[in-house]
Parts: C-alpha cells; sequence; structure tokens
C-alpha cells in the first residue's frame, strides 16, 4: 500500500473550546422543570454522554447547535 503525504499545514478543527446546545423533549425528571422542551448546553467534548443520558432517560433529541 502506498504512503499518503501531505504538503503544508493541515487544517485542523480544534473543538475544545466550543459548546453544543441540544434540544431536548419527553424527560420527566423531578430536578428538571416539567416542560415539554428544554436546552441543555454541554462541551463538545461531553456532547455523547450528554445524549446518552437524554435517551436513557427516555428522552428525545430534536435539535442540536454548536455556539462559538
Amino acid at each position: 500500500m502506498a504512503q499518503m503525504t501531505t504538503v503544508g499545514t493541515p487544517q485542523v478543527s480544534d473543538y475544545s473550546g466550543r459548546i453544543v446546545e441540544i434540544e431536548v423533549t419527553g424527560v420527566c425528571r423531578q430536578d428538571v422543570k416539567r416542560v415539554s422542551a428544554y436546552k441543555v448546553k454541554v462541551p463538545h467534548s461531553r456532547m455523547n454522554q450528554a445524549m446518552q443520558e437524554i435517551y436513557r432517560l427516555g428522552g428525545r433529541v430534536t435539535a442540536v447547535k454548536t455556539l462559538g
């Protein structure tokens, strides 16, 4: 297999400083206000964990936005 070489500086995106806003519906928890939908803001590095927790609690993710 041939090696791949790159020329120049790679354009790598740094997600460490980004915040993700996840809009959630269908979660019934006592520590969360009883509303039909709410938003959770988490660092990009914790997005997967936050979404797994939402699904574990029976919620649905309706939208995901990247902030800053």
